[in-house]
């Protein structure tokens, strides 16, 4: 006999060990039921409404077969449904939702190849960082300051440099969400769930 958990509050059915959750089926006289064990020889059930009540292999076909019927129904129905095709809507939202944490990554790991001739970090926090020293040089009238490439290397770049990398990595922002709006067209647009399958969801190339 398989060992058996139930705790029909969580929907929870274990059946050696593989827990499925699910809208857990009780049968009328076992509607106050708490939970239930069941290690393949013996077990008990827990009850809302009294005590503890101990399991026996002659309780087996009428308190815990029914919850195995159960789990293997649901066991099958979510193979079945892992197996069929997906629908145009399926695909589309999966799609979808694999865009938006590719271009959230992209956004994260922005980097540009600026013209001051070294790779830069192009976030939201490295455009306000470029905008901060931008601010700081132009009120102190300073021309030229110590920058920090994405390497971690350490460069003297001028006032001029950096307002030239504060547009680069603007460019490289709005490059994003373009490619982000054509891979969005794309999916959108596709006329079958194979077709949606075949747009290549990725950022690479932007800001290169």
């Amino acid at each position: 006999m398989s060992k058996v958990t139930v705790v029909p509050a969580d929907g929870l059915v274990a059946v050696d060990g593989e827990m499925l959750f699910f809208d857990v089926p009780l049968p009328d006289d076992m509607q106050a039921l708490h939970a239930l064990q069941w290690d393949g020889e013996s077990g008990h059930t827990e009850w809302t409404d009294g005590p503890n009540q101990p399991l026996t292999p002659a309780d087996y076909d009428t308190q815990i077969a029914p919850f195995v019927i159960a789990w293997q129904a649901e066991k099958v129905r979510r193979e079945e449904a892992a197996a069929k095709p997906a629908t145009l809507e399926e695909a589309r939202a999966a799609a979808l939702a694999r865009l938006g944490a590719a271009f959230a990554a992209a956004e994260e790991a922005g980097k540009v190849t600026s013209s001051a001739g070294f790779v830069i970090d192009a976030t939201e926090r490295s455009n306000r960082d470029i905008e901060g020293l931008i601010t700081s040089m132009e009120a102190g009238g300073t021309q030229e300051t110590t920058f920090c490439a994405a390497d971690n290397s350490f460069h003297s770049v001028t006032l001029d440099q950096l307002k030239t990398m504060r547009l680069e990595v603007i460019a490289y922002g709005q490059a994003l969400y373009a490619r982000k709006w054509e891979l969005r067209t794309a999916i959108e647009s596709a006329e079958s769930a194979e077709a949606v399958r075949a747009v290549d969801i990725n950022f690479d190339g932007v800001g290169a």
